[in-house]
């Protein structure tokens, strides 16, 4: 599994191992005792108390969290989708054996059911946590929108 794109060789040097001379400044910043006039004049921040109201704070998420958000829903709803979709084609194929008599494939296959329903499961974990954590927005558009009635009673 490639995690963050990180070599599959172990002897590979990671990029903060590299050595910077002394006259590479790309990455230093000047020490704390020295300071800049244009630094000086600017003003000091605001401490999140005394900000107004309608100021976003950590409990309101942005538009680009909210974005992010909704695309990990899609992401993750497509991969349950596809964990259905093979744990359909597991159930088959424990039938299938079943009725072949191949009590070994039989064994595989469950196995192999348990673990994608695990993942589902984890899945269904997450997309719960992301929709608890979202739900101001999804909420106000579903009180926004109407609702699907059938037109057959």
């Amino acid at each position: 599994m490639d995690v963050a794109g990180l070599s599959p060789e172990r002897s590979a040097r990671s990029g903060g191992a590299r050595r910077i001379s002394s006259r590479d400044h790309r990455g230093r910043r000047p020490h704390a005792s020295v300071a800049r006039p244009e630094s000086q004049a600017s003003a000091p921040s605001v401490p999140a108390a005394d900000r107004p109201a309608g100021d976003a704070g950590p409990a309101a998420p942005d538009a680009a969290d909210q974005r992010q958000a909704d695309y990990f829903v899609r992401v993750l709803s497509q991969n349950r989708r596809l964990i259905e979709q093979r744990l359909d084609d597991y159930q088959k194929a424990i039938v299938t054996a079943q009725a072949g008599g191949d009590v070994d494939a039989v064994c595989n296959l469950r196995r192999m059911a348990r673990i994608e329903e695990q993942d589902r499961d984890d899945l269904d974990g997450m997309l719960e946590r992301l929709r608890s954590r979202f739900a101001r927005r999804a909420q106000a558009e579903q009180a926004l929108s109407p609702r699907h009635r059938p037109a057959v009673r």
